[in-house]
């Protein structure tokens, strides 16, 4: 399939536009202000002085085999990547370190606005398009939920067994159920967002004005990708590369927790860090993700019985070595690239 750019305009700028809106809008502070809330109910629940200990006495061999396993799953997303977009020039290690700034930007910045990272570099690196950029995005969060609802079913059914509760077979069931209907349907979905807008647009008469007619421009290029690309012949890697992604992530949570020296056990540790993982897929998220995934982290552990000292603290601490790992790997991949790029 062909990588051009969509005609008309740099699809690179228009996605570094799309961020800056998303970024200063009344959502935004309305997250942002949800954020600050969440932090100080958090903090007001717990001892401080004993986080703090909890933290600052961690164990730093288990810390540096977390950071590693981190790295690994940057590794995995990447070569996931690359299977999906062997046709555009990007090589390994551009891969790697564009997935580096992706999960990066995403702990920063509010609202999932900087999954939008991948699309830019991917356009700016490789040449693929915004809609090439955007549907392997969107197949590739599917793919995420799959696997989060699988392992949540598996780990809620082995750490409950007999006692366990209905109501998290239900969720468990509802998300792999719309997952799974989503990625089988999403060329259709696609098409008929399309034409309910072009519809509703011809209904209001307002087909012609100058906003919709910019909006159909630039969803056309999208609605051919999703209706053309062919997953099929990728499917067993895409679904290889998923399940070592997750493995690889929950293996990071649960040696971040034993680092704080808090007892869990590995599958009580997968199905309480799916909390952290829902609350991160939401999109309301503020700058930093700070509050919103304390607040899911501490809710899935509580709800597999740790205390509400150790789920909160931990929750610190996840975050904060979640956050210096893919900033140390994001800044060496850019450090890497720029050494490269001034010898030659």
């Amino acid at each position: 399939m062909s990588t051009k750019p969509e005609n008309n305009t740099d699809a690179s700028d228009e996605v570094i536009k799309e961020r800056k809106r998303r970024i200063l809008s009344i959502k935004t502070l309305v997250f942002l202000a949800l954020s600050i809330a969440l932090l100080v109910f958090l903090m007001r629940s717990i001892d401080l002085t004993a986080t703090i200990a909890t933290i600052a006495n961690a164990d730093p061999w288990l810390l540096l085999a977390s950071c590693g396993a981190y790295l690994v799953s940057n590794l995995c997303k990447s070569v996931r990547y690359h299977v999906m977009l062997r046709d555009i020039l990007v090589t390994p290690f551009q891969m790697f370190a564009i997935t580096s700034y992706q999960n990066f930007f995403n702990q920063i910045l509010p609202a999932r606005t900087g999954e939008l990272t991948l699309i830019y570099y991917l356009k700016k690196v490789g040449g693929a398009s915004l809609s090439r950029g955007l549907h392997i995005l969107v197949v590739t969060r599917i793919y995420d939920l799959i696997i989060v609802a699988v392992f949540f079913l598996a780990s809620v059914l082995a750490f409950y067994g007999d006692a366990i509760r209905p109501g998290l077979l239900v969720i468990g069931g509802i998300c792999l159920a719309i997952s799974v209907a989503s990625l089988f349907y999403l060329k259709w979905l696609v098409v008929f967002a399309d034409r309910a807008f072009n519809a509703t647009a011809r209904l209001l008469r307002l087909d012609t004005s100058r906003l919709i007619v910019k909006i159909r421009e630039k969803a056309g290029p999208v609605v051919r990708e999703f209706s053309d690309y062919r997953t099929a012949r990728q499917l067993p890697m895409l679904v290889l590369t998923s399940v070592a992604v997750w493995v690889v992530l929950y293996i990071f949570a649960y040696l971040t927790i034993l680092a704080f020296r808090v007892d869990v056990g590995f599958v009580q540790a997968v199905v309480g860090n799916t909390g952290q993982v829902l609350a991160n897929v939401l999109p309301v998220n503020s700058f930093g993700s700070f509050g919103t995934l304390e607040a899911g982290w501490a809710g899935g552990f509580m709800l597999v019985g740790m205390s509400s000292q150790d789920a909160i603290t931990t929750a610190f601490g996840y975050h904060i070595v979640n956050f210096v790992a893919s900033g140390i790997i994001a800044a060496g991949c850019y450090g890497v690239l720029a050494l490269v790029k001034r010898r030659r």
